[in-house]
């Protein structure tokens, strides 16, 4: 019985110091400073590829307006008043109709307009 006292008491001091006021406290590690990350924004410049009637038309739009638009040939299924859209590393149409808003092949045009901007900055 005795030994279970002991045995108890040197428990007992061995957590003493975590929990007395009196111990020495450990010092705390200042936090570390933020780094300046780039956030996940959207792009301030957006490529089209739009049907307009008989012809389609490359051009790319920003806050500061819309460029030039340059006549390229049309996707064979890209109905007029559609729009093909650069999103990342993809494409998607824009149009009226739902069932046709999906994800699309990218024209070699408007990733070369992309291409070709990019370079330029």
């Amino acid at each position: 019985m005795r030994r279970w006292i002991v045995v108890a008491a040197l428990g007992l001091a061995g957590c003493r110091g975590r929990d007395d006021p009196s111990a020495p406290a450990a010092e705390a590690a200042p936090a570390p400073e933020p780094t300046s990350i780039p956030s996940a924004r959207r792009p301030v410049r957006r490529y089209y590829l739009e049907r307009t009637g008989a012809r389609c038309e490359v051009y790319s739009e920003d806050p500061g307006g819309e460029s030039r638009r340059v006549e390229t040939p049309c996707p064979l299924d890209l109905q007029v008043g559609e729009k093909i859209r650069i999103v990342g590393k993809t494409c998607a149409r824009e149009t009226r109709d739902p069932a046709r808003a999906l994800p699309v092949v990218c024209p070699d045009p408007l990733t070369n307009r992309e291409k070709r901007d990019l370079a330029g900055q």
